[in-house]
């Protein structure tokens, strides 16, 4: 509401003003794109963040229906006495990549530490992650490969990858998610069979509602609609670090009287209790990649909304795919009671606010395990000096229980 009494007071020709004027700024560069700095897509996930270390890993291709091609790491222990407990698969968040699990120290990671335990650790990678293997027909140039929201991950990306694993190993699945990677899976596991693969399922900064966001940024961007104006002037990839990004968070920090230069990374988080800022150019370089804009406007959607809906593309076009004005809810109580659930929490998180947490667990049909850190922020379940010991080992545990 903060934002929406906010907005109320500087309708008028201030508001018109700036809107213009960044659709003009829009206009005038969508077209162009600076690259994010990330590793060498030669090298490999492999090679990049495993080889280094005492651990397998293979590279795996996953072919979608609408023709891109997903990587799959697959990452296990080389200790012939560690007894093996079958598979697992992380999922991580909104522009990010699968390196999200393997950039602490092996002590730190929880894909090591899982590989450790004996599982056999699969690695999920988004459409866009910066170790993906691209598209059958498009390049990341152009402008269809970016034609897509976050419902193409629900119904066709995760079930692919899924399956994949499900194959190989013969053997249900232990799923991991963070962020959009819980959002993803229980949108995906309300829809039907895919949640027959898995056995049970941890998720870290759970999300299957916006309603309560208190993001500074995210609620400004979303309550100014910026994303319905990237849209219209033909911006199909969000690079934060592109000339588009960096107007997008100009724009939405002078419109929104956030205080961009200080404490940036609570503006959007909040404030994290155990994040290690010495490595913060390191995780820079790997955890701030690209995302399709269709993706961040669905989200959007769902700050302004408040459901945990399908992409909105207006009235009659709604009525014309969904036979409806509005787009329909993912119906998480639709999730067998059967599949156990481990929620792990924060209380600083301003993405996955506590009180939506305690709307998701209202709808669950069964009764999930609780992790609640009160100091954590969002950022803290994957990059925090605390995660091993707070998050990691309670995961292992209730995987092995």
């Amino acid at each position: 509401m903060h934002y929406l009494n906010m907005l109320k007071q500087v309708i008028g020709m201030e508001v018109l003003g700036v809107v213009y004027f960044f659709f003009l700024l829009m206009l005038q560069d969508a077209v162009v794109r600076a690259q994010l700095p990330s590793p060498s897509q030669s090298t490999g996930f492999c090679e990049s963040f495993v080889s280094p270390t005492i651990y397998k890993c293979t590279e795996e291709v996953v072919q979608t229906e609408d023709g891109y091609l997903l990587a799959v790491q697959r990452i296990s222990t080389t200790n012939p006495l560690t007894v093996a407990k079958g598979p697992a698969f992380l999922y991580h968040g909104i522009m990010e990549g699968g390196e999200t699990w393997v950039l602490n120290p092996s002590n730190g990671s929880l894909a090591f530490m899982m590989a450790n335990s004996g599982y056999e650790v699969w690695i999920g990678n988004t459409r866009s992650s910066n170790y993906t293997f691209g598209h059958l027909k498009y390049t990341r140039n152009d402008k269809e490969f970016w034609d897509w929201t976050w419902d193409n991950l629900v119904k066709t990306d995760l079930p692919a990858m899924l399956q994949h694993v499900y194959d190989s190993s013969k053997e249900q699945i232990n799923y991991v998610g963070y962020s959009q990677g819980t959002m993803t899976a229980l949108a995906t596991f309300s829809e039907g069979p895919t949640v027959n693969l898995v056995s049970k399922a941890a998720l870290l900064s759970p999300i299957a509602s916006l309603g309560h966001i208190s993001s500074p940024i995210a609620s400004a961007a979303s309550y100014l609609f910026v994303d319905e104006i990237l849209l219209l002037a033909g911006v199909a990839e969000f690079n934060a670090y592109s000339d588009t990004g960096k107007k997008f968070m100009d724009i939405t920090c002078t419109s929104s009287e956030v205080d961009c230069r200080h404490e940036f990374m609570s503006q959007i988080t909040g404030t994290n209790c155990c994040f290690n800022a010495s490595r913060k150019s390191f995780y820079d370089r790997y955890s701030i990649q690209s995302t399709s804009m269709r993706n961040l406007a669905q989200m959007a959607q769902m700050v302004r909304s408040g459901r945990f809906s399908m992409y909105d593309h207006g009235f009659w076009n709604n009525l014309k795919k969904y036979n409806s004005f509005f787009p329909p809810e993912y119906d998480v109580s639709a999730i067998p009671a059967t599949l156990p659930i481990l929620l792990a929490h924060g209380g600083n998180d301003s993405l996955a606010d506590p009180d939506d947490v305690a709307d998701l667990i209202q709808k669950l049909q069964g009764t999930p395990q609780v992790i609640y850190l009160p100091q954590y922020a969002h950022a803290d379940f994957v990059m925090g000096t605390n995660a091993s010991a707070d998050v990691y080992t309670p995961i292992i545990s209730f995987f092995q229980a």
